[in-house]
């Protein structure tokens, strides 16, 4: 095999590790939620908003991010994206859910134990947040908790009626 050829490769096997971009589709899912119910991507790409964020209950940025989270469901409602926080931790529900009896949310909390749905978009730190235009395609990559987030979702949601 020609060099060329062998870099090209090597190229394209490293994509993958750069994860999902802004313009991008927004990769498929199927993950249980905390009351063992699978939930499937295709309920909510495609069919409005939709904002994925990656989570641990160890994540310091991530207990930051939540609460941003929160405000944009408790003020946009119905209105606003559909919000699925995909809990990383390797311990799975034994340690997600007890988090979460703790720090109650009304954000839906899916299952990643394996990392499946992590590694489908690429996500190389947590908290890593995807906002996902209703036609599926990604609009926002945050990667790591950052101030300012909830400005810079709202600014790109369509502005109310």
């Amino acid at each position: 095999m020609n060099r060329s050829l062998a870099c090209l490769l090597l190229l394209a096997a490293a994509l993958p590790l750069f994860g999902v971009e802004p313009g991008e589709k927004a990769p498929p899912f199927a993950n249980p939620d905390l009351a063992s119910r699978h939930v499937l991507s295709r309920d909510y790409l495609g069919k409005g908003w939709l904002l994925v964020d990656f989570f641990a209950t160890d994540c310091v940025g991530c207990k930051k991010e939540l609460p941003v989270l929160e405000r944009l469901h408790r003020e946009l409602g119905a209105g606003g994206p559909a919000i699925l926080v995909f809990a990383a931790d390797p311990a799975g529900q034994a340690v997600v859910e007890p988090y979460f009896r703790d720090h109650p949310t009304a954000l839906t909390v899916l299952l990643d134990r394996y990392q499946a749905t992590v590694k489908r978009y690429g996500v190389s730190e947590i908290p890593s947040l995807f906002l996902i235009d209703p036609a599926g395609i990604v609009v926002l990559k945050q990667v790591g908790f950052q101030e300012g987030l909830y400005e810079r979702i709202r600014a790109l949601l369509p502005a109310d009626d």
